[in-house]
């Protein structure tokens, strides 16, 4: 599935993680909207990666609601 990534930073020393969002539409301006918030989004996303559904990579995750829109359509 296309998505792009959202760095959360780890609290202290240890490693930042990552959630994964649907993109709604392109880049605009360095702003990717994302299919789980009308209003919310990533500036300076990263690019869009193809990412499996069960991604297994310690410190990464889905978003839940962007995973579960996609898996609707």
């Amino acid at each position: 599935m296309i998505a792009t990534a959202e760095r959360v930073l780890a609290p202290g020393v240890g490693p930042d993680g990552l959630i994964w969002h649907v993109p709604a539409g392109d880049v605009v301006e360095d702003f990717q909207a994302i299919a789980c918030s009308d209003q919310e989004g990533l500036v300076l996303p990263s690019a869009p990666r193809d990412v499996p559904v069960d991604v297994k990579v310690p410190g990464e995750s889905w978003c839940l609601r962007c995973l579960h829109m996609a898996e609707e359509e």
